[in-house]
């Protein structure tokens, strides 16, 4: 499920986008919350090895889908995942195309196919970009969107009424996609990123089996690994105490720090699956809505928008080139500094948090500057100045981060 957060005395709505953009749902969070809202998103998760034929055939019944759309990853193209979700749904309609960065092409297209199909249920499987991909379509759908030049101003607009088709998303990636309630796409000729959040864009059902993952390139995993740990360490600094969600968020942390580098696809299935489990308890936390005037900016998850809108790179990086610099740069504030000891002492960290992310990242073989992803400083200028614009921030600090 995913939260709205209401603290003493003000209450931020279900749906607030923040200005920081990128994954709308994290945020900050200044003082300790004496209430959690559940919203209406998602229903069942289902997990364990082997788990994915029974799983998706038990979906498939509670639907009654007799047109299930499948939305399918290039990479998982003639792989025995792809012969396990053909032998349980026969009847389904297969798309498979390039859905990096989520172009509005490539979301009409799969929408013009869903359509043409009568599709009554949508299954994603494979990285963040095809679940987006997914909720994208369902969207389009809902909107009665067929050009690609629509899809960007519909964002920005209200949500459509629907209907809207519900969807089981299979990811293949630690990115944490599948648990948002929102999705984002980028038409990267006119460099415009967009998002869209609404509870209905949300996934139904989420299945975590780890051996799904065994064709996920290493890169990809420890990457995305690196942005769910993003996920727990980084909104946890910038936030007030809570006595549930730093539980979630420190256990979360704890597990990706020591079992994220062992579990490398494609040995290692008991570590992929403890870390897919981690990356959702991340995401349940109820720390995921922004409040004005927290303790500290996000500054990772800020710059991780812009640097894939603008750069082309890609979001399974930008944890890895973002995220100890910005533990650095919110270490000058006290109250930040705090919840970095507190994080430090329970990974078990002797010294500056922000070093041993950054030794991390290494570790994993993972580029740690600008240099290293392929940045030129025209491009931090770009990202940073962007950056600023859309979280009302300062484009120094943006730079700092983005270590030009």
């Amino acid at each position: 499920m995913t939260f709205a957060i209401r603290a003493t005395g003000h209450r931020h709505p279900a749906t607030s986008v923040p200005a920081y953009g990128g994954r709308p749902d994290y945020g900050v969070l200044r003082m300790s919350t004496n209430l959690i809202e559940f919203l209406p998103t998602v229903r069942r998760i289902r997990h364990g090895e082997h788990s994915l034929t029974a799983a998706l055939r038990e979906e498939l019944s509670l639907h009654q889908a007799q047109r299930p759309f499948v939305v399918l990853a290039q990479a998982l193209r003639g792989t025995t995942v792809e012969a396990l979700l053909r032998e349980v749904s026969p009847q389904a309609t297969w798309h498979s195309a390039s859905f990096e960065h989520v172009p509005p092409t490539a979301v009409i297209a799969a929408a013009r196919q869903a359509r043409t199909a009568g599709a009554d249920l949508v299954v994603a499987i494979g990285g963040g970009s095809a679940i987006d991909t997914a909720k994208g379509l369902r969207f389009a759908l809902a909107a009665g969107l067929d050009d690609p030049r629509a899809l960007l101003p519909a964002m920005s607009a209200a949500s459509p009424a629907g209907p809207w088709l519900p969807q089981i998303s299979i990811p293949t990636t630690l990115s944490g996609a599948e648990y948002t309630r929102s999705f984002s796409a980028t038409d990267r000729a006119a460099g415009d990123k967009r998002s869209h959040t609404h509870s209905m864009l949300a996934s139904t059902a989420i299945v975590y089996d780890p051996l799904v993952t065994a064709v996920t390139p290493a890169a990809l995993w420890l990457g995305s690994g690196l942005v769910a740990l993003d996920h727990a360490l980084e909104v946890y600094v910038v936030s007030g105490p809570h006595p549930v969600a730093d539980a979630l968020k420190r256990d979360a942390a704890l597990t990706l720090w020591q079992r994220l580098a062992a579990s490398r696809p494609p040995a290692a299935t008991a570590d992929r699956l403890a870390c897919q489990l981690a990356g959702w308890m991340a995401d349940h936390s109820p720390l995921r809505t922004r409040a004005a005037g927290g303790a500290g900016t996000p500054w990772s998850h800020l710059l991780a928008y812009d640097l894939a809108a603008l750069t082309g790179v890609s979001y399974a990086v930008t944890a890895a080139l973002t995220l100890a610099r910005s533990l650095r740069l919110l270490a000058e504030l006290p109250a930040c500094s705090a919840r970095q000891h507190t994080l430090a002492t329970a990974l078990g960290v002797d010294g500056p948090l922000a070093d041993a992310v950054e030794a991390l990242a290494a570790g994993l073989g993972l580029p740690t500057t600008p240099e290293q992803a392929g940045l030129s400083p025209t491009d931090l200028h770009a990202v940073a100045e962007a950056a600023a614009r859309r979280g009302q921030v300062s484009t120094t600090d943006c730079l700092r981060v983005l270590g030009a």
